[in-house]
């Protein structure tokens, strides 16, 4: 079936992969959430399960997250396709809602959190890939940021909606929301959405076809004045005034145009700062970008910056249910207020990252994350030491501000880095993103969830955010103090 023309332009444009990835990335955060509320009751309660088992429910999730991260960038970079995983993922969460709404044991539930992983991670790899294809180094920050508001959207309604269904309707309520908002993902995929490196390859094939006709209008108007120049040996009296033509010309052919400033704006123009010291080409795999020092530092961010998510996610239910007794209805109230939080500070970060990286370059993005980590670590330990509801909420609230002035620049890291070198791999690049969260989610909970038991949730806390915090710090520091040192040994 032919499309209409309006409708293929409209399929055709960034604009529309950025906002079809919005939307995706709040129903893949309200699917993951709906049971975020409900966890502890319904294992617990219902099941009978130990605390630890909230871990091994976390863990499950990054495992398929883990299993698919693994494969599906290499897949895409491999076929150039972006659309068939994107669909492949709406249509995993259709299967995972089935199998949770038959779920009457602890191995169902697993299993409902296997495929919700693998389905997550198919999603979330494709639509910060299609989004990094398509638009620049300055865009990315602001870009990347309304992609988590979206997300966070999700974050803040999915454990509410959840949490009333559950108390309503049970399992059964759950499930139905998760297969029809997969049914609603699939739909808008294959309606709206069209494969980015199609995109792609037409903005490089105009901004290229515009930088030649401009070109070709400079030599004219050149030839022109030229061929129409007095010779000024004839006439010295106007050797002045041909100089000043002659600056005026060069002037304009080496001066900013607006196809000039087009072509900067190309997802393919390269960073000076990182191609400098990557030395990688277009044949870069998912095992060769874990070697680059660019890179190392954005993949661990992406681990302890999601990684504490996750460890939050999974004790701070079990916290307001031991400390307060909160019901899954109460506790979703609670996610409500913290994404609300957040989704009014995320527009700042995305425009905070976007300024500092158009005035002084791409390296900044890792001293953002820097500071980043730091201002988390704080967070972390004002939400350990609370004793009350209110001081709980803020310190929620202020770490999930200040994790995503990591994993924001992080993100964005990986786009500056693929666009730099100019390689094939950006779905690649972006599947490690989800690995590291993966891993994550498969070793933070559980280890979180068994220490909360042990030690109680401030010591639990308190250690595991000090020495990731630290971790990351060190990783994400190392590209830019390299090319410092390696700038003084050259002077």
């Amino acid at each position: 079936m032919r499309l209409p023309h309006i409708a293929t332009k409209v399929r055709s444009t960034p604009a529309t992969i950025w906002v079809a990835s919005s939307l995706i990335a709040l129903v893949n955060r309200l699917i993951y959430t709906l049971t975020i509320a409900c966890i502890p009751d319904l294992l617990q309660r219902v099941l009978h399960e130990p605390r630890s088992s909230n871990g091994v429910i976390t863990a499950a999730f990054g495992v398929g997250g883990l299993v698919a991260g693994c494969s599906i960038g290499y897949i895409s970079d491999r076929t150039q396709n972006r659309l068939v995983p994107q669909l492949v993922a709406a249509a995993l969460y259709v299967v995972a809602g089935v199998v949770f709404f038959y779920a009457k044991h602890f191995h169902q539930i697993v299993a409902f959190r296997l495929i919700l992983g693998a389905a997550s991670s198919i999603a979330d790899t494709m639509l910060f890939t299609t989004v990094a294809d398509v638009y620049p180094a300055n865009l990315l920050g602001f870009k990347m940021a309304v992609l988590f508001v979206f997300d966070n959207i999700g974050n803040m309604l999915g454990p509410l909606l959840g949490g009333k269904a559950y108390e309503k309707m049970g399992v059964g309520g759950i499930a139905i929301i998760a297969m029809g908002l997969g049914v609603a993902e699939f739909l808008l995929i294959l309606l709206f959405v069209r494969n980015s490196l199609d995109i792609r390859q037409t903005l490089v094939r105009n901004a290229a076809s515009s930088l030649s006709t401009s070109a070709s209008d400079l030599r004219v108007i050149e030839s022109t004045i030229t061929s129409r120049r007095p010779s000024t040996s004839d006439h010295p009296s106007e050797k002045v005034g041909a100089t000043t033509c002659n600056s005026c010309v060069s002037i304009s052919s080496t001066g900013s145009t607006p196809s000039d400033s087009d072509a900067s704006n190309l997802p393919t123009s390269k960073p000076e700062v990182i191609s400098s010291a990557s030395g990688a080409h277009s044949s870069l795999q998912i095992v060769r970008l874990l070697l680059q020092l660019p890179v190392v530092g954005p993949t661990v961010s992406i681990f302890v910056g999601t990684g504490m998510q996750s460890v939050i996610e999974t004790v701070f239910p079990l916290r307001l249910y031991d400390k307060f007794g909160d019901s899954p209805g109460d506790i979703g109230i609670a996610f409500m207020i913290v994404g609300g939080i957040l989704i009014l500070a995320m527009p700042a970060v995305g425009y905070i990252n976007d300024s500092v990286i158009s005035r002084h370059g791409e390296r900044m993005r890792y001293y953002t994350i820097a500071v980043g980590v730091l201002m988390m670590l704080v967070s972390l330990s004002v939400t350990a030491v609370a004793g009350s509801y209110p001081v709980l909420i803020f310190g929620y609230a202020l770490f999930s501000i200040t994790s995503m002035l990591v994993i924001v620049p992080a993100q964005s890291a990986f786009g500056d880095y693929i666009n730099s070198t100019g390689s094939h791999a950006m779905a690649q690049c972006y599947s490690l993103a989800w690995i590291a969260e993966g891993m994550a989610n498969i070793s933070l909970p559980p280890i979180a969830s068994g220490l909360y038991a042990i030690i109680g949730f401030l010591r639990m806390l308190m250690s595991m955010s000090t020495v990731l915090c630290t971790i990351c710090a060190i990783s994400v520091l190392a590209f830019p103090l390299h090319c410092y040192w390696r700038a003084r040994r050259e002077e």
